[in-house]
């Protein structure tokens, strides 16, 4: 165990902001905890072996600063965008931690006393401690911050526009903690009409969900051609009531690479019943972003609608409506985000709405989909 006191008189080596760039250039897996955020200094980079990410960041008495924020953005690479969070469900959040995984498998446990601030890494009277932990205590503090997560926001630039700083912290502060964005969720009977249509469609899934994750599984393995699955996967579920959105994809679809796309869900599929939802989103935005690169076809609108399927609270269906009504909530995915990065924000924001969701009998991002479809044919129709 290393300490590091502030001010000392004895020089130190190594300074606070040292260890962060040590942490970022090193870092296979980086945790990033801080209550609050006013300062960004650090010019590191993160590099291509840091498989995941998680940055987040507390709101509470408006401390935190919008300039800092849009730093923490740009600094971030395209695929971890989406890892910036905010902890604004969440009422007295105050930890301060750095954890980071190099290549050796050596896990890294920064604690202390410091915020995310200029003062904390230069003026300010801080007591910090560099640890090297098992990996028995990594996974706990792992767990520990996956589950915060699941209290927390997406910080993109939408985000920031709506999040109001403090110029000075309130004398005190009462009452439920709202979030900085409120989402205006469809509501009405045509809207629960839809929810309840929506409801039968994934009953009706059930019929073939096994029949179909089996010809996933084999095309994933080459146990059938590309084409083989695309006919036979067709054939089951091509014209079933299940089926969620238009033929759009048929037309570039039918001859791509089926077995790559097969690949990503059966590996999330795969993992899924251990795995937490912070590690399931991280497999997930790594096989979009994959399946982006190699340009193949089938990684959006049938993928999602697999995911969808398979997991209705966790993942969304891409389609225009979607958009089209976080553009009118103003809450759009960070600017460069990567594809994998803008699906995840997208399933987080969803995620929350539906906790939120006191306007219409839709229980997960599945019934949520129909019921924002419903609202834009009824908002945009005939425009």
């Amino acid at each position: 165990m290393r300490i590091l006191l502030q001010p000392n008189d004895e020089k130190e080596s190594v300074s606070l902001k040292d260890l962060y760039d040590q942490a970022i250039v090193e870092a296979t897996e980086l945790f990033i905890v801080s209550a609050y955020l006013t300062s960004w200094p650090h010019k590191q980079k993160i590099t291509s072996k840091c498989r995941e990410l998680t940055f987040i960041v507390g709101t509470d008495f408006g401390l935190t600063r919008k300039d800092a924020c849009k730093k923490v953005l740009k600094w971030l690479p395209e695929g971890h965008k989406n890892d910036l969070l905010a902890a604004d469900h969440l009422d007295g959040f105050h930890p301060k931690l750095v954890m980071w995984q190099n290549d050796s498998s050596q896990n890294h446990l920064l604690l202390g006393s410091s915020n995310l601030t200029q003062a904390a890494f230069s003026t300010n009277h801080e007591a910090n401690a560099l640890l090297t932990i098992s990996d028995d205590q990594y996974n706990k503090i792992k767990d520990w911050v996956y589950r915060i997560r699941l209290g927390c926001s997406p910080i993109s630039e939408d985000w920031l526009e709506q999040y109001k700083e403090a110029a000075k912290p309130p004398k005190s502060i009462g009452g439920k903690k709202s979030p900085v964005v409120s989402f205006e969720l469809p509501s009405g009977s045509t809207i629960d009409k839809a929810i309840l249509a929506r409801k039968k469609q994934h009953i009706a899934f059930a019929e073939i969900a096994n029949a179909l994750s089996d010809l996933i599984e084999k095309c994933a393995s080459g146990a059938l051609t590309n084409t083989q699955f695309y006919e036979k996967m067709m054939a089951l579920w091509g014209h079933h009531a299940s089926r969620l959105q238009g033929k759009g994809f048929e037309i570039v679809g039918k001859h791509g690479n089926w077995q790559d796309v097969c690949k990503s869900i059966s590996a999330i599929l795969t993992i899924s019943n251990s795995a937490s939802v912070p590690a399931l989103d991280n497999l997930v935005r790594k096989e979009i972003d994959r399946l982006a690169e190699a340009q193949n076809p089938n990684r959006g609108a049938w993928l999602s609608e697999m995911l969808c399927h398979y997991f209705p609270d966790r993942y969304p269906l891409l389609n225009g409506p979607v958009r089209v009504w976080l553009q009118y909530n103003k809450y759009r995915a960070p600017r460069k985000a990567s594809e994998g990065a803008k699906y995840i924000d997208l399933a987080l924001k969803l995620r929350q709405a539906v906790k939120q969701n006191t306007k219409n009998k839709a229980q997960n991002l599945l019934e949520l989909d129909h019921a924002i479809w419903q609202w834009y044919a009824l908002k945009y129709k005939g425009k």
